[in-house]
Formats: structure tokens, sequence, C-alpha cells
């Protein structure tokens, strides 16, 4: 609440256009609202909090299944399209796969501990869904999502404190080491795409277009460095200070490099460029607030994978979309809010017990 008071103040100082930044101070609002309803009323009650979590669940295998089938469709049967392969789930844009990433750790949680309380035969379907996962999200062409799906699984694995779910997300992990293997015998684009591609883009990444455009929010920050050039004020200022597109042209290739879009594709870069050291500070500690959270619940599968999804959401020099858009927030204060329903509900326990 603070980052947005923060956000109202500091609207009519925009530089550029001080209606845009009041318009989405106003309308930010709606983020810690929905987790707040979530955290303290609507799953309140275990029942409910396990409904959700459940239904999220139907929500990813639906759109992970959805991924593999739009991918056999495309090369198997029209063997027509673009080239890198980007599939879309059954979203209108290409993002099935971070979409999984963000979303499937709360859904392995649950399904963790639905696991454990039964016989071992329960272990089947859980590591079935996370193989399913990791599947799609590496045949969904998304690099990022692909990266952070890698480093999430690695997370969850040394900090669950179940050994039966650990044991399965390492096994899990090797079939995926397997996987990328046989992936570059049977389809060599793929793995150059996932693979290749992305440790090529890391090696080079202050002079890739996301490096750049990082750069580009950093530089915009610097017009207003202490409360921001105003929200929705970078997409505006941006073109005014640098190029916002240079094409490179050789004797084979043809890189377009981009300086300048409606954001900077880093969470971090775009607070400062639109916020400043103020609203960024303001921004870190209430991460750091659920950090200091989950650090004390982290045992708990749904708590875990709720917090990684967090995590991964404001990964430090990984390409993501705005923080402040439709998508991305709900996807972010909707994992506050389950985070907090079930931190809120440990706490109410412990001091049952006492």
């Amino acid at each position: 609440m603070i980052f947005w008071a923060f956000m109202l103040a500091t609207a009519p100082f925009a530089l550029a256009d001080p209606s845009e930044a009041l318009n989405r101070g106003l309308t930010f609002l709606r983020f810690p609202v929905l987790a707040a309803a979530l955290g303290f009323w609507i799953l309140k009650e275990p029942e409910w909090r396990n409904r959700y979590v459940a239904v999220l669940t139907a929500v990813v295998v639906f759109s992970a299944l959805w991924a593999l089938a739009e991918f056999v469709w495309t090369t198997q049967v029209v063997q027509s399209y673009s080239r890198p392969l980007r599939l879309y789930g059954p979203f209108t844009d290409r993002k099935v796969g971070i979409f999984l990433t963000k979303l499937m750790f709360p859904c392995l949680g649950l399904a963790a501990l639905w696991a454990v309380a039964g016989t071992s035969r329960r272990l089947v379907p859980l590591f079935a869904g996370l193989l399913l996962f990791l599947l799609a999200i590496f045949l969904s062409g998304e690099r990022s999502a692909f990266l952070l799906a890698g480093l999430g699984c690695l997370i969850f694995a040394f900090s669950i404190g179940l050994g039966q779910i650990r044991r399965l997300m390492i096994v899990a992990l090797f079939i995926g080491l397997i996987g990328g293997l046989g992936a570059y015998l049977v389809s060599p684009g793929i793995f150059d795409r996932q693979i290749k591609s992305t440790v090529t883009m890391l090696s080079r990444l202050p002079v890739t277009t996301y490096g750049l455009l990082w750069q580009s929010g950093i530089e915009v920050g610097e017009l207003s460095p202490v409360i921001g050039v105003g929200g929705k004020n970078f997409r505006i200022l941006c073109p005014e200070i640098r190029s916002p597109t240079l094409i490179f042209r050789g004797t084979d290739y043809r890189e377009g490099l981009i300086f300048c879009s409606t954001h900077p594709h880093s969470v971090y870069s775009e607070i400062f460029s639109e916020h400043g050291v103020i609203g960024l500070a303001i921004f870190v500690a209430m991460i750091g607030g659920l950090a200091a959270t989950y650090r004390g619940q982290k045992r708990d599968p749904v708590i875990l994978g709720a917090g990684l999804g967090i995590l991964l959401t404001l990964w430090p020099l990984v390409p993501h979309g705005s923080f402040f858009n439709n998508w991305n927030g709900i996807v972010f204060w909707s994992l506050v809010g389950v985070m907090v329903s079930h931190t809120t509900a440990s706490a109410n326990r412990r001091a049952r017990a006492v």
C-alpha cells in the first residue's frame, strides 16, 4: 500500500504525461486488493485453499496438454510454421511457457502433500505431471521460461522437506537432461533454440535487445532518478533519448536491435525508470517482507511453491513482461495471496498449539 500511495503522490510530477501516471497509480490498487482478498478472506478455510490450488492445477495441466497438442499439430500435421517455433497454448499471445513456469510450483506442492499422505503409487501422477510441465515448457520455445523452470526445480528439490519428493524431483531433472540430449538428436532446431541460443544470448547479454532495453530503462530513469519519470512514461520518453530500433545488415544476416518498447522488460529497470530510487527502495522492502514470511514457512510445499513462483517472476538478469500489466499482475499477486493464506493458516495452527 505504501508503494501505491507513492505512485499516486508522484503522478503529478511525471515528466511526459501525468494523466497516464495517475491512471496507472489508481488502477494498480486492484492487485494488492486481489492478494489481500485471497489471503485473508476467500482462502481463509483449508478446504477453499485446497480447492483453489486444485483448480489452478487443472488449469496448468490443461495448458500444458494444449501446448503439446499444438506442437504436434503444427510440426507433424500442418508442417507450416515460422521459425523459431513459439507456442501459444490457450492464449492469444506466445506465453504458455512462462505461464506454466510461474504457476506449476504451488500445484506441485499440493500434489506432493497429496502423494505423501497415501501410498507410493501416488508418486506416479506427480512424477508424470512434472515431466509434462517440463516438456511443455521446453517445446514452448520460450528461453526464459525454460531457464527459470530448471532453476525453480533445483530450488524446489533441495528446499522441500519431504525426502521422497526431493528424490523424485532429482530423478525428473536427470530425465530432463537425458531428454535434452534426445531433443538434440531428434530435433536440432528445438535444441538450438532452447539451449544453444540461450547460452549465446547470456554470453552477450549487454548487447542483445533485452540488455539494451534494460540500459534504456536506466537512462530514462536518470532523467528523474529520485521519483522516476512517472508510470507509463517510459514508452513516451525513451524514443526521445534513444533510437527506437537499429537494423544491422551484413552479407548474410539482418539483425534488429530494439532500444525502446512499452517497458524495459526488467522489473527493476522498469520500477527505477518510472518510480525512481525511492520507488525501487519501497518495492525492494516489500519483496523483503515477503521473503521474510516465506523463509519461516518454506517447509510447507504449497508455500514453497508459491514463493518460488514469486521469486521466478522477480529473478534478475532474465527478461520479464511489465510488472504492471493485467496478465503478469494477476499471476504475481495471486501467488502472493496463496502464500499469505497458507502462511496465516500455519501461524494460527502454531498459536493454537501453544
